[in-house]
């Protein structure tokens, strides 16, 4: 009988400090990666970078080394993983008969890890928050979309690259909110994943609450390539070589 008891007790205790784990996550940072600006300006800009489903922060590798070193560059890893965290998602998803279904409790998670972590991240480097960029791959281009419609007075410029709109999203108004706001769609005319329609549709509805949209539309897939990443790139330089 008291092994009984000391074994239900614990398990409350284990419940308990779970459920208080559970509820503290959303109050600490993201683990990420970052690349340092150069030094040439005391606050630079930053670049927010999401890697897609099954990624991790390591993922943009390529793209830091090619991006204008002006910036400071964080690349986010996923808040839910497995496999020692190498692959990782934003949220779960399902697809029945051509519908697609979103975890959108884990997207209100992940979307509050990641402006915690932005606010830390501008407490240890104090970046210029006039000149904040936020971008993605796949489904880490669909948070970004996510963050871009959320807090459209948080972000000069959004980078899109093989994405979707969210499922869910109630742009803000009014819809002036959106027009300071710079986006970059990227996407392959050959992505099997996602095809161009989902492109058009992030085109169209940026376009119509009046940001500057730009669409890219590349000889490849669902994937990140060096004519993409150097497209990105060049498209970033010259948004703050205009400011």
């Amino acid at each position: 009988m008291k092994n009984k008891i000391k074994a239900i007790t614990h398990l409350l205790v284990l419940f308990c400090i779970f459920g208080t784990t559970v509820a503290q996550q959303n109050n600490r940072p993201l683990k990420y990666k970052t690349r340092k600006s150069d030094g040439s300006e005391p606050q630079p800009p930053v670049l927010f970078l999401m890697h897609g489903y099954g990624g991790n922060k390591k993922q943009f590798d390529e793209a830091m080394k090619i991006i204008d070193d002006r910036f400071l560059i964080v690349s986010l890893n996923a808040p839910s993983g497995k496999f020692l965290r190498l692959t990782n998602w934003w949220y779960e998803f399902s697809i029945s008969n051509g519908d697609t279904s979103s975890n959108q409790e884990q997207i209100d998670h992940s979307v509050d890890r990641i402006l915690f972590t932005m606010n830390d991240i501008k407490e240890k480097y104090n970046y210029d928050l006039g000149r904040v960029y936020i971008g993605g791959y796949s489904q880490g281009a669909i948070m970004a979309y996510k963050l871009a419609l959320l807090y459209p007075e948080t972000f000069s410029g959004v980078v899109i690259h093989s994405a979707r709109l969210p499922v869910k999203y109630s742009p803000k108004s009014p819809s002036t909110l959106y027009e300071n706001m710079d986006i970059l769609i990227i996407h392959g005319k050959n992505d099997g994943v996602l095809t161009t329609k989902w492109a058009n549709q992030g085109v169209n509805l940026f376009s119509r609450l009046g940001s500057d949209v730009d669409y890219f539309e590349g000889d490849f897939g669902h994937e990140r390539t060096e004519e993409s990443i150097l497209h990105m790139s060049r498209w970033l330089k010259e948004r703050i070589d205009e400011k």
